[in-house]
């Protein structure tokens, strides 16, 4: 049990890490990776703690609440990327639409 958890920390470090280093994230992201990686640590170290959180909530088990941040983290990563996804079409069509316009007026 113990080599598992010391996997599971190790990888969200090795994740923590890439994310903190990388220049595209600004300091509040970054702090919000760090309390995310803080919490994550703390159920892995000690499930009971889980336990009382979902409790807290009213939620039975604390694996359920584990469950539920995950799946509410996924939709909300979705979306973030399908707003990005359309934000690059308009300025990929805004580019392309100049260029005609630029190669247009040259001939």
């Amino acid at each position: 049990m113990i080599l598992i958890k010391l996997i599971l920390v190790l990888i969200f470090s090795v994740a923590l890490l890439v994310l903190t280093l990388s220049d595209k994230y600004q300091t509040s992201k970054r702090v919000l990776f760090l309390a995310l990686y803080v919490f994550i640590v703390a159920l892995i170290v000690s499930p009971t703690l889980a336990d009382d959180i979902a409790h807290f909530f009213s939620i039975q088990y604390g694996s359920d609440l584990v469950v539920y941040v995950s799946i509410s983290v996924l939709v909300m990563m979705s979306a973030i990327n399908y707003a990005r996804g359309d934000k690059q079409i308009e300025v990929m069509t805004k580019l392309i639409r100049e260029l005609a316009i630029k190669d247009v007026k040259k001939t």
